[in-house]
Parts: structure tokens; sequence; C-alpha cells
């Protein structure tokens, strides 16, 4: 199994043990993205659909697929990340806890916003 797989399937297995409520489907596909994601190494969605391991036989069907899981409302960033940061804040007995943020502008359509979490002697 790649190395890709298997973070995909980690990422899998940690989505369903921080997220219990949500269906098997949901947690599935975003596992799915997240992959595409991983192996992509781009936010370009042509690219991502085309790495989609979906059993379809119209390629073409792949990046509506992923504009609509995208696009779905479900969760919130904050929400699908709360249960980590919980356990990492949780776990640290009165260290000090560092956040950063590194926003970032790309033209008027798209930002992103990196956010990471420091903990101890790790960042």
């Amino acid at each position: 199994m790649g190395t890709v797989r298997q973070l995909a399937t980690e990422i899998e297995r940690g989505l369903r043990e921080a997220h219990p409520q949500l269906r098997k489907t949901v947690v599935t596909k975003v596992a799915l993205a997240v992959r595409a994601r991983l192996e992509a190494q781009t936010p370009n969605t042509m690219e991502l659909a085309h790495r989609l391991p979906l059993p379809t036989e119209r390629q073409d069907l792949r990046e509506p697929w992923l504009r609509r899981l995208l696009k779905n409302p479900w969760r919130s960033s904050a929400e699908w990340l709360e249960p980590w940061a919980r356990q990492a804040l949780a776990g640290q007995h009165g260290q000090p806890v560092v956040l950063s943020r590194d926003p970032t502008d790309w033209g008027d359509r798209f930002a992103i916003l990196m956010v990471s979490l420091g903990v101890g002697d790790r960042a």
C-alpha cells in the first residue's frame, strides 16, 4: 500500500473516531478528497478531480462530485478540527500553547488561512 493511500486510511479512521455521528459516506468522501489533495499537492480542482479514486466511467463527472463535496455546508473547518484541538489542549498540563496564523490571498476570489498549534516542544 502506498504512503498516500496509508495516510488516507488513517485520515478516515481518525475522522470516524473524532466524528462518530457523521455518516460513513461523508467521512469516506472527505478522506478521498484529502488523499487526492495530498497526492496532487495543488488546490486546483481539475487536478484533484483527476486524482480522485472514484469508480466512474466518465472522468468529467469527478470534478462536479468534488465541487459538490466542497460546497456542502454540513460542517465548517472549525467543527472538523475541534476534536483534535481539544485533545491537544487538554493533554498539556499547563505548558505554553502557541497558535500561529498564516493568511494568504490568491487574488480577489481565493484565500487560505493556515493555522498551526504549537504545544510544548512541538509545533
